[in-house]
């Protein structure tokens, strides 16, 4: 090789080595290889399987799982993400139906355990306020959307000053069987039953009863 033709090689491993030093994350492999370190984003898994739990019934397991992904949820805006918006649908239902208190102290490390754990009356009390706050997002974003209108039904029901919205919610819905969940059905039975409706109680169990795969889920307050 001519000197002309090394110079021109040593420059270009000069530049090579100066290119690989300015990766970001390089680590080095037993044989001494230089890999980068790509950093893998495990939310968009995690927010799929918490769906998954919720949709099979695993409602704690749900809440846990949007806990242990984003420890800071509340704290985070729906509207600039799609995947804090799902992630807040999935922890609000799941709070409303645990009745502001989430029994995930074993699931959940100290730090992340927040205010979910819903030790005190006023804890829940301020997590049913933020599930109805985070749900009432979701309507207003997907407008027209049962699901959606379902969803927070469920948890304004589970507030005294709220129930006559939620029931006025479900019987719109109703109406044109639109209620998109068995939980959705159980809440109006729950709620004709406590108006003295009598039959529109048995006719929203069976709609509950029609499209639950567990039983327990139509259970009313008055069954409990």
């Amino acid at each position: 090789m001519n000197k002309s033709n090394m110079g021109r090689g040593l420059v270009a491993g000069v530049a090579l080595l100066g290119a690989l030093a300015a990766l970001p994350g390089e680590a080095s492999a037993c044989g001494g290889e230089w890999y980068p370190v790509m950093e893998v984003d495990h939310r968009p898994m995690g927010i799929a399987m918490a769906e998954k739990q919720l949709e099979q019934g695993k409602t704690l397991d749900a809440a846990a799982t949007v806990i242990r992904v984003m420890p800071h949820i509340k704290g985070l805006k729906a509207e600039r993400s799609t995947l804090v918006a799902r992630a807040q649908r999935v922890l609000a239902v799941a709070t409303a139906r645990q009745n502001g208190a989430l029994h995930v102290g074993a699931q959940v490390p100290d730090y992340a355990q927040g205010s979910w754990l819903g030790r005190t009356a006023d804890a829940r009390a301020k997590n049913l306020e933020w599930s109805i706050t985070a749900l009432r997002s979701v309507a207003q974003t997907k407008k027209d959307d049962p699901a959606a209108s379902t969803d927070l039904a469920e948890a304004l029901a589970k507030v005294d000053s709220h129930k006559a919205e939620a029931r006025g919610i479900l019987e719109k819905l109703a109406k044109k069987d639109l209620i998109a969940s068995p939980e959705g059905y159980a809440v109006l039975a729950d709620l004709r039953q406590k108006a003295g409706d009598a039959k529109g109680q048995k006719l929203a169990l069976q709609r509950c009863a029609a499209m639950a795969t567990s039983q327990n889920v139509c259970r009313t307050s008055a069954d409990s």
